[in-house]
C-alpha cells in the first residue's frame, strides 16, 4: 500500500538542472579553458559536484580551487534561479498527493538553503511533512542514506513508499534503499538509462495518482 511519497528537488520541483549546466559549463570555459560535456556534468545530477571536480581532476588533471569554485557557482545559481516556477504538474501533484491523505517528504543531496528557499518562494514549503538534505546524512546519493533517512522520519516501511527522481543517481540511490523509483527525466537526464526504475513518465501532469495507489 502506497503511504508516503518522497521527491527530489533538483530538476523534479524545480528545472535547475540545466542552469547549473550552463553555470558549470561557462565557469569551466571561463577559467580552465575547459569545455564541460553534458555526460561529464552528469556525473553530480543528483549526487554532488565534488564528485565532477574529482573526475575532472583524475581524467583531465584540471585542478580546481574547490572554495573559489563552490562560492562562484552558488552566487550565480542565486541569481539565475530566484524566479524559476515550479515544473509543470508539481504543484497540482502535491496538492493531491496531501488530499489523498498520503505523507510527504523531500529527499536531495544539496544542502537546506537551496530548496527551504525555493519552496518557500513557491509556496510549497509547507506541504512537506519532511526535509532531508545533505546535512542530515553522512552519505548522499547514489547512497541511500536520504531516502532510508526520510523513510524513518516519516515512519513508514520502504515497501509503501514512491520516490520521483529525474538523476540517475537518484534512481540508484531508490534502487539502493530498495524502494520504487518513478523517474520523470528533464531536459540534462532524458538521454540517461533509467532501467530498474518503477515507472518513467515525461511529465508529473500525465500521472494518475490514484491508479498508483491502486496498483502499488
Amino acid at each position: 500500500m502506497l503511504k508516503a511519497i518522497i521527491m527530489d528537488f533538483d530538476g523534479v520541483i524545480v528545472d535547475t538542472e540545466i542552469v547549473w549546466y550552463d553555470i558549470y559549463a561557462g565557469w569551466f570555459l571561463k577559467n580552465k579553458n575547459y569545455h564541460l560535456p553534458i555526460q561529464e556534468f552528469l556525473i553530480c545530477v543528483g549526487s554532488s559536484s565534488a564528485d565532477l571536480l574529482n573526475f575532472l581532476e583524475k581524467r583531465h588533471c584540471i585542478v580546481v580551487d574547490r572554495k573559489q569554485f563552490f562560492r562562484d557557482i552558488q552566487e550565480s545559481f542565486i541569481e539565475q534561479s530566484n524566479k524559476l516556477p515550479a515544473k509543470n504538474g508539481v504543484t497540482q501533484f502535491i496538492r493531491e498527493v496531501k488530499s489523498e491523505g498520503l505523507k510527504l517528504a523531500l529527499a536531495t543531496s544539496s544542502t537546506r538553503l537551496k530548496p527551504i528557499t525555493h519552496l518557500t518562494r513557491l509556496g510549497l514549503i509547507n506541504k512537506f511533512d519532511e526535509l532531508i538534505t545533505a546535512e542530515d546524512v553522512e552519505r548522499i546519493k547514489p547512497n541511500p542514506d536520504l531516502f532510508l533517512k526520510a523513510a524513518k522520519k516519516l515512519g513508514v516501511v520502504k515497501d509503501n513508499v514512491l520516490i520521483i527522481e529525474d538523476s540517475l543517481n537518484g534512481l540508484i540511490a531508490g534502487v539502493n534503499a530498495g524502494m520504487r523509483v518513478l523517474v520523470v527525466p528533464n531536459k540534462m537526464t532524458k538521454d540517461c538509462d533509467f532501467t530498474g526504475c518503477y515507472k518513467k513518465m515525461e511529465s508529473l501532469e500525465s500521472l494518475d495518482l490514484k491508479k498508483i495507489m491502486r496498483d502499488f
